[in-house]
Formats: structure tokens, C-alpha cells, sequence
């Protein structure tokens, strides 16, 4: 039964209409059709997830196809798509960065945001979680990027609070806006 899903789900994604979309990617308008969104990411699923990474890699790819989105993954698990290209200089751990993010889910439920307040968060880069420390030197000052991050590097099995729960996958769209002492 178990090894029935990646049948399944290669036929409820064959027999569905969809149409193709456009994404940018590197500055580049990049027009993605279920094909080519299927064929991106169908050979990465894990047909009997056993672990939470592989829970959670199954979770993301699954989003990956619901939203048609064009997106590259890192040797850790992260998935990003830089949406637009900065001119800047990379940050390193050793820096304090200033950006705009919205958080979110993967259903689209916002936990944090600080894109529609006009507060940017200023902070050194060494002290947030592990799946920032990777995530926001791959980007240069003035670049925007949306991260998908798997659970084990955001806030793994504990969760954060009240406000994300245990193993959950987080989504975030990042704008590095400047690092402090760089140009």
C-alpha cells in the first residue's frame, strides 16, 4: 500500500489541467509547465518516508508542485528561488544583516512578517536559526529570495512557543536589505 502513493500521485498530477506559469528566477522569466514541474522534482520523492527529513524533503516537493514554483535545493535540504539579483556584497556569519520577511507555513498561514510593518529586522546572522545562517549569505544586498526550510533547521521538534508547532517546514520570503559595516 505504502508504494502506491508515487503511483497516485504521478496520476491525480498527470490528470489535472493546469497551465503553465511564469516564475523568475535569477532575473529571468522562466515559464514552468506541469511537465516540466513534475519532471523538476518527481525523481526526489521518497515513496516510504521514514524519517522526519524525509517527511519533511516529500512536504516540500508537494508544495514545489502545488505552486508550480521553479526553485533550487542546497546538499541541506533547503529549496530558494532568488527572485530578484542584488548588487551587494554576501553576508558571512560574522555580520549583522537588515531585512523584510514575511514568514509562513506551507498552506500560506503568515506566523511573522516584518515586510508590511516598514520595521526591518537588524541582527547579528551568527544568532538565528541554523536554516537562516545558510540561507541569507547565498543572497547579496538588495536581493529578495523565498527559502523553504525543513524542519530540523528552523525549530525542529520543540517548535518555537505558541506560535510554530514541532517539525514544522517554514516558508520565507526574504528581501536582505543591508548588512551593517558592508556597502
Amino acid at each position: 500500500m505504502r508504494n502506491i502513493f508515487p503511483i497516485l500521485l504521478i496520476f491525480f498530477f498527470t490528470s489535472c489541467e493546469w497551465e503553465t506559469s511564469t516564475t523568475a528566477n535569477n532575473g529571468f522569466a522562466k515559464t514552468l509547465s506541469e511537465d516540466q514541474v513534475i519532471s523538476n522534482t518527481m525523481n526526489d520523492f521518497i515513496g516510504d518516508p521514514q524519517t522526519q527529513d524525509e517527511i519533511d524533503k516529500n512536504l516540500i516537493l508537494n508544495h514545489i508542485i502545488d505552486n508550480k514554483l521553479d526553485m533550487e535545493s542546497t546538499s541541506d535540504g533547503i529549496y530558494y528561488q532568488i527572485t530578484k539579483e542584488g548588487t551587494g556584497g554576501n553576508p558571512t556569519l560574522k555580520d549583522v544583516v537588515v531585512v523584510n520577511y514575511k514568514g509562513m507555513f506551507l498552506d500560506g498561514k503568515v506566523f511573522d512578517a516584518r515586510m508590511d510593518k516598514n520595521d526591518p529586522f537588524i541582527y547579528p546572522l551568527n544568532r538565528v536559526n541554523d536554516g537562516w545562517k545558510k540561507a541569507i549569505p547565498m543572497m547579496k544586498t538588495g536581493s529578495k529570495a523565498t527559502f523553504i526550510i525543513p524542519s530540523k533547521l528552523c525549530y525542529g521538534e520543540q517548535g518555537f512557543a505558541d506560535k510554530i508547532p514541532p517539525n514544522a517546514v517554514l516558508k520565507f520570503d526574504i528581501e536582505l536589505l543591508g548588512v551593517k559595516g558592508k556597502n
